[in-house]
Order: structure tokens, then sequence, then C-alpha cells
């Protein structure tokens, strides 16, 4: 086999003009699919490759796209991810995938990596402590289109594909609320984050929609990790008064690790004497005993509508910086037994 194969070698091998071969390859619809399947055929047989570095020169195009989340190991990223990948693989483009660890540091540093890199456009999630979007305006500054999805900021000007945050914290503790729930506690994250400040609010929403009177130290503020979860719920367990009837968690990992604590360390039962609901729909919430009530956030959606959106914007950066869309995505409850009271 012949290395280095060029397109001046396969005009050369077929008879046909290189600007044919060309027009071939890149999938023309001037050149007919007869000639189309012979330059093909005949690319494959001689092991011809493109020359993306030369094509991209052309183009002014990597065909790459970044891709920055909190934590690749959250199922809410990873489906995330998946419906970004599928949508961009499409398209020729490959991406380019980092973590922040909920970082901002690390997140700063990876989006200069990315620009320094040349991507086409970056989609992305920011850490729980990012302050702002100041770090994203090289990319802005040098026309290339960011879209920002889950966590966002209002500020900045940036185009997003949020989730009903709000209303999904408004419907699990109304949820709780019919069920008989009053001592409602709420654990939530960093409510300088638009998500959480949301689910928060909802869940106040709910409060006040129902009569039951807002009590701020009923609200617990942490990372929403195991462990943080951990040491909330033994806080709370060691405190005088009532036992909440209900905990709105941020999202089903606190949920879970609280669930897994009572189980194996307390005789306090779920749902009997606490019920919990959490935000994410973790695959583990339909398989611990009872099933975790939940909010399903429907991430592959939600990476996917990202994806389109910044491909759209790559195609027409005049539409890009010109307009703010936000695109958002509806929520779903998931009951599930830790919050099915038994009635009999």
């Amino acid at each position: 086999m012949t290395n280095n194969i060029t397109i001046h070698d396969l005009a050369k091998e077929l008879k046909l003009d290189s600007s044919t071969i060309s027009r071939a390859l890149n999938d023309s619809p001037r050149v007919g699919v007869k000639t189309k399947e012979r330059v093909l055929s005949k690319a494959k047989e001689l092991g011809y490759q493109r020359n993306l570095m030369a094509s991209n020169l052309r183009t002014k195009k990597t065909m790459t796209i970044g891709v920055v989340v909190p934590h690749i190991s959250r199922h809410f990223f990873s489906e995330a991810i998946d419906g970004i990948e599928q949508v961009v693989a499409g398209k020729g483009y490959r991406v380019v995938i980092s973590q922040s660890h909920d970082d901002f540091k690390t997140e700063k540093k990876i989006v200069d990596g990315l620009f320094m890199n040349r991507v086409d456009g970056l989609l992305i999630s920011s850490s729980m402590t990012t302050p702002n979007t100041e770090h994203l305006s090289i990319f802005t500054k040098n026309n290339i289109p960011v879209v920002l999805f889950d966590r966002y900021f209002e500020k900045g000007g940036f185009s997003k594909v949020v989730f009903e945050d709000k209303k999904g914290a408004f419907n699990l503790t109304q949820h709780m609320i019919d069920g008989g729930c009053k001592k409602i506690y709420h654990l939530t994250g960093d409510l300088e984050s638009q998500i959480y400040k949301q689910r928060y609010l909802g869940y106040r929403e709910a409060l006040k929609k129902n009569d039951l009177k807002f009590q701020k130290t009923f609200v617990r503020s942490s990372n929403l990790n195991k462990e943080d979860a951990i040491k909330i719920i033994k806080a709370i367990l060691n405190e005088k008064g009532q036992l909440p009837d209900a905990l709105v968690c941020g999202n089903d990992i606190s949920a879970l690790a609280i669930m897994k604590y009572l189980d194996e360390n307390t005789s306090i039962r779920v749902p009997e004497d606490i019920v919990i609901g959490g935000f994410s729909n973790e695959p583990a919430s339909d398989i611990i005993k009872p099933g975790l009530t939940t909010i399903d956030q429907h991430p592959f959606i939600i990476g996917k509508t990202a994806a389109e959106m910044l491909l759209n914007f790559i195609d027409d950066k005049e539409k890009a910086f010109q307009t703010s869309n936000t695109v958002v995505v509806r929520s779903e409850l998931i009951v599930r037994g830790s919050t099915k009271k038994n009635k009999s």
C-alpha cells in the first residue's frame, strides 16, 4: 500500500479532475452518486486519508468542541455528554471533555486550555464555586460561541439550556405536603448558584401556597456530596425537637446517603418516620429499597439541545452574538417508595 496518497493521486488513477475528487470526498451535491462511489472506493483501496490540518486551515475550523462539566462520574453529566456526542458526531465534530471537580480555578485553566487549542465552540456547566462568566469572555471576544447548560448565570449574555429547577422543587415539596408533611427540611447547594437558588425558591413557594411557615433553620447548605449529607443528618438528629417530617434534597446523592445512613445506624424508617426526595433520578434511586422519589431532569435532552444550539451558532456566528437564547427543559416527578407512607 502506498503511503501519503493525495487527491492528485486519486485523480490520476480515476482520470478525473482534482476538484471533482475533492467535491466527491466532501459529499458535494455537484457530484453524481456513481462518481462519489468510485472515488470513495478507490480512496479506501489506496488507503487515502484526509489531511485534516490542511482542511481545517481552509475552513478555519478544528471540528472540535470543548465540553466542561463538574463531575463526569455523575449520572446527570454522563447522560448529558451522551446527548452532546450523539449530536456533534453526526456533524463530523469531536468533543474534548474535561471536568472541573467543582473547582473554579481548575475550570478556568481548562477553559484557557480549550481556547488555546482552538475549539470551535464551548459547552459548559460551571462548578459550584464559579462566581461569574468573566473567564468565558476570551471566547466571545474571539468570536467563538459558548452555550451554558444546567448550571448557568443570569448575567453575562450567554445562551443556555436549563432545567425547571424551581418547578421541580415546588412539585416535590407539594407532593410531600399532599402526603401530610408539615415540618419539611431542605438540603441545598450553594445558594449563589442559580440552580440551587431556584430549587430553594420552589421549596419556599410550596410552603407559602400551603400556609406553612418558612423557617430558616430548616434549610441546610453543603456541597451535596455523601460526606456532607451524613454530617447534616447527624446534626439534625442531635438537635432538640421533633424529627422532620420530610427532607427535600438538592440531589439524589445526598438523599441516598441519608437513607443509607438512617437504615444502617438508626431505628428511623423511611418513609414511615420521615419521607425523603431528591433531584436527578440517578440509577441507584430505583434500586435502593424503598426506591427514592426524585425529579427527573432529562439530562440527555439537555445535552442534546445544548449541542444543537451550539452547532447552529457555529454555522451562524452573527446569530450567536446578537441573541441570547434560553431553552427550558421540563421537570418530571418520579414517585417511589421513599415518600409513600403506609396509610393502613
